[in-house]
């Protein structure tokens, strides 16, 4: 881990939370524990970027896309 990086990293996150990025990693943290995967960061990782997906997923409307494709 690069720690000059880090702390940039920390930086820009708060300023995009509006300043709540402690709270943020707060619930992430509790999310992880509760799953029993804050030990395994691959799994973790993939968990989050899962999630991510899902959430871009909800927005789309699957149900208009799948229509059209049995149409044709």
């Amino acid at each position: 881990m690069d720690a000059e990086r880090h702390l940039k990293e920390k930086e820009r996150l708060n300023q995009a939370l509006n300043g709540n990025l402690a709270q943020a990693v707060e619930d992430v943290t509790a999310a992880l524990r509760k799953n029993n995967i804050d030990y395994s960061p691959g799994i973790a990782f993939d968990v989050c970027v899962y999630t991510i997906e899902e959430l871009h997923l909800e927005k789309l409307n699957l149900s208009k896309y799948a229509q059209s494709l049995m149409e044709s």
